[in-house]
């Protein structure tokens, strides 16, 4: 039988004191938790019984209507597609940072020039 958590608390509660100290307090402990499990209608065999094991079923379920085949294919084909759209980023990036890096050697490429040329704005000789 399985008592409830409050009466369940009541009762350590009332469990815990057997372990003191004065033998009036113990006894006290003792008659009190007697009392409590029959007010409960049980005894402490049944009380203290394990509870029974629980058996756990599986149900397989009917997948109806569902074309596994068909449902891989589509997957498939949107990662192909997810793959062909970042190949075309990435193209599109490299281009972009190849164009950058151009421009920016043209930048310092013109800059070392215009740093040898002469105060008076004359080729170097």
């Amino acid at each position: 039988m399985a008592i409830d958590a409050r009466t369940r608390k009541k009762l350590i509660r009332i469990l815990k004191l057997l372990g003191s100290d004065q033998p009036g307090e113990r006894d006290s402990a003792a008659l009190a938790a007697h009392k409590l499990v029959a007010s409960l209608g049980t005894d402490w065999d049944t009380l203290l019984e394990p509870p029974p094991e629980t058996k756990v079923v599986i149900r397989r379920v009917r997948e109806w209507d569902i074309n596994h085949q068909e449902a891989a294919e589509t997957r498939i084909r949107q990662l192909r597609d997810t793959n062909e759209r970042q190949a075309r980023q990435i193209r599109g990036l490299r281009t972009r940072v190849n164009s950058l890096l151009d421009r920016e050697r043209l930048r310092r490429t013109s800059k070392d020039d215009e740093d040898e040329m002469r105060p008076d704005g004359s080729p170097p000789p």
